[in-house]
């Protein structure tokens, strides 16, 4: 089976355009990415292959938090960033942290860089302008956590810094990728029982990297792996992840199109309580090629 060079969509033999996206399968791959930026607080981004949304949740009074999402060629990416709130500016922070983030990704992208490296390129883009927003000795400089997802060539690429965790969603379930910045993260990702003492400590949940002027140097961790069935990676902030690690919402089903997706678990985030601003993105990752 052959896939779409704009949206990544499976296209079969003999067809001249794509069902998903309606572009010609012979029209040469724009040079320019497509990229949507979160307004300020509701609203859908949908690019077919990949989603995103955000809202303010039912208990904060502004939201911090930030998605972006954008193709190149084929290659779709998404971007999460969430203020701090102990921070000054988060939202400010947030915002233009993916940004930055996802404009640096797609262009390495189009630079034919590996996968790998420009999610890390990536990052690295989003933290010096976080960076520059404050300086190393103030008090309280704007800051955020940070995440991304990269579809491309048949394999996904997570980075992070901080809390904000991706999913991949496929047949057999839904398996977090990420291991949160933070001793309880590690001690989760262990399999530590959740009533264990160490998880009472203070600064248990702290955060131990984020992206701001007084994060000190940031070195990116990324995830790769090649899917081997067609699925879902999801990328969220900890609006959705505090109920979705807790099995107090339902994951959506691995063959949903991420717009489908993204409303889904929005909505049962806030029925869960919506405790926290809930932004999260999803990229559909389709059957690979040679098992198609």
């Amino acid at each position: 089976m052959n896939h779409c060079p704009h949206c990544a969509a499976p296209a079969q033999p003999g067809w001249q355009f794509c069902e998903e996206c309606g572009k010609h399968l012979g029209e040469p791959v724009a040079a320019e990415p497509t990229m949507r930026f979160s307004p300020d607080d509701k609203g859908l981004l949908d690019l077919g292959r990949v989603a995103g949304v955000t809202d303010v949740g039912l208990n904060r009074p502004r939201n911090e938090d930030a998605v972006a999402i954008g193709t190149q060629g084929p290659a779709l990416a998404a971007v999460i960033c969430d203020g701090v709130a102990t921070s000054s500016r988060s939202e400010t922070a947030a915002a233009l942290g993916v940004s930055e983030g996802l404009r640096a990704l797609l262009d390495a992208c189009a630079k034919g860089e590996p996968p790998g490296s420009a999610t890390a390129t990536g990052l690295i883009a989003a933290a010096a302008a976080v960076a520059g927003l404050g300086t190393p000795g103030e008090r309280n400089p704007p800051c955020c956590t940070y995440v991304s997802a990269l579809f491309h060539e048949g394999s996904v690429v997570i980075g992070w810094v901080g809390d904000s965790p991706a999913y991949w969603i496929g047949p057999a379930g839904t398996h977090r990728l990420t291991v949160d910045d933070s001793a309880a993260g590690r001690l989760t990702a262990e399999g530590v029982p959740p009533d264990d003492p160490r998880f009472a400590m203070p600064m248990a949940h702290a955060l131990d990297r984020w992206l701001g002027a007084d994060a000190g140097p940031v070195t990116p961790k990324v995830h790769r792996f090649v899917p081997d069935s067609p699925g879902l990676v999801v990328i969220c902030s900890d609006g959705l992840s505090q109920y979705l690690d807790a099995k107090l919402v339902a994951p959506v089903d691995h063959g949903s199109m991420p717009a489908t997706a993204v409303r889904l678990l929005l909505g049962r985030a806030l029925g869960a309580g919506g405790g926290d601003n809930i932004s999260v993105a999803a990229l559909a990752c389709p059957v690979p090629e040679e098992d198609a």
